[in-house]
């Protein structure tokens, strides 16, 4: 009898999981897709639609489609709870799911409520809600300080994950770079000032002292500023408030809000103290083995990073096919990075790759053409096969690229 693999969400992790399975154990194995959404969300493309004004669609593509491309199954539900000693999955209508393995990457919820006043007076590039509300923001906004940050991050203790303040700040540094584009365009820069904020003591902390002071440069030559160990308390029509009891004038606030863990995780006695699941360097839950975990779900995904989710889906679909096969896969070793392209004005970016945070030692950024070439491609190809990543040699040459330009 085959077993069978539940997978709860379809983000980059789960996405990734699902696809890796098809390559290596094709229908050796029942795998199911169980995700509320109709759509994948490429997240790295909201700027785009908050910023420039694209179509929302250009970020997002239909889910059935890449599950039907594997030949796997969908199921359009949402999960109330989880019983791992039962091995079983409950849906909201009422299906009762059974597994023999349990890939869960459903991400997190972003915790907008959080923030007093962020309904009426605040925005975000997190979702596809917000990213087109934030452009209809901008068709009105006539000039003035504006404000952009990050809500803390709160982490476990369980596992040795670096522990980071700010849940990935690479999205407040390509939002600052963007806008300030868009508001030379509309003829209100000089009567406008961005500032970003960060509740750490050093903005870009998962990086290391090279990409963050070229980072700086930019900031600096662009005239964006910076204020660090700052954390939101609450937004009004006039001002934004941080939780030491300063406050700046403020005409646009845009902030990444607290990441809040599903309730149906912790619930099910899979979560560490914050909320976020356990595992091990293979994405393996510490407690039942025949669970995995990926993505922003993850204690040990630090940052909330789409190219950490995407590493932990394809270890832990090759952890399940080595145990589902005769003949053995190689399982790649645990060995993130922080890979994050911010897109600028004329056709410009600014790619960050480091591994220092990890213990690595390469910490570089390309500023240039190339690099708005590398985010449109990676956008194009990722939408185009249907949440396919980049051949593995891609990174390889980069960081091959990456490492000879540092010894030059």
């Amino acid at each position: 009898m085959k077993k069978r693999i539940i997978i709860v969400g379809g983000g980059f992790g789960g996405i990734t999981a699902m696809h890796a399975l098809k390559k290596h154990i094709g229908h050796k194995a029942e795998v199911v897709l169980i995700d509320y959404r109709t759509d994948t969300l490429n997240k790295p493309r909201l700027p785009e639609v908050a910023i420039k004004g694209e179509s929302v669609e250009h970020a997002r593509f239909l889910m059935k489609n890449a599950v039907k491309q594997d030949g796997y199954v969908l199921i359009q539900e949402t999960v109330i709870k989880i019983d791992p000693k039962a091995k079983k999955v409950y849906l909201k209508e009422g299906g009762i799911e059974t597994y023999d393995y349990l890939i869960l990457s459903p991400g997190v919820k972003k915790f907008y409520d959080g923030i007093e006043g962020f309904k009426e007076y605040a925005y975000s590039v997190c979702d596809d809600i917000q990213a087109p509300r934030l452009w209809r923001k901008l068709q009105e906004f006539e000039g003035g300080p504006i404000y952009i940050g990050s809500m803390p991050y709160k982490s476990g203790t369980r596992i040795p994950a670096p522990k980071l303040l700010a849940p990935c700040e690479g999205p407040v540094g390509e939002v600052m770079f963007m806008l300030r584009e868009f508001l030379s365009k509309k003829g209100i820069l000089d009567n406008s000032s961005i500032t970003a904020f960060s509740p750490a003591k050093i903005f870009f902390e998962d990086v290391g002292d090279k990409v963050r002071n070229d980072v700086g440069a930019i900031m600096k030559k662009e005239g964006i500023a910076l204020i660090t160990d700052k954390v939101v308390a609450k937004i009004d029509a006039q001002k934004i408030y941080f939780q030491d009891g300063t406050s700046e004038d403020c005409a646009l606030a845009i902030v990444l809000p607290e990441y809040k863990p599903h309730a149906f995780i912790s619930e099910a006695g899979l979560s560490d103290e914050a909320g976020f699941i356990p595992t091990d360097r293979q994405m393996r839950h510490l407690d039942y083995p025949e669970i995995f975990a990926t993505g922003d779900a993850t204690a040990l995904s630090v940052p909330k990073l789409g190219h950490i989710a995407v590493i932990q889906g394809d270890i832990a679909a090759k952890a399940i096919a080595n145990e589902l096969l005769e003949k053995k896969i190689e399982i790649p070793e645990f060995k993130p990075a922080v890979l994050c392209i911010m897109e600028r004005e004329n056709m410009q970016a600014t790619m960050i790759y480091s591994d220092v945070l990890y213990g690595g030692k390469l910490d570089e950024t390309i500023d240039n053409s190339l690099a708005y070439g590398m985010k449109w491609s990676f956008d194009f190809y990722y939408n185009f096969t249907r949440g396919h990543m980049p051949p593995d040699f891609a990174e390889k040459l980069l960081v091959s690229y990456l490492n000879k330009r540092k010894k030059d």
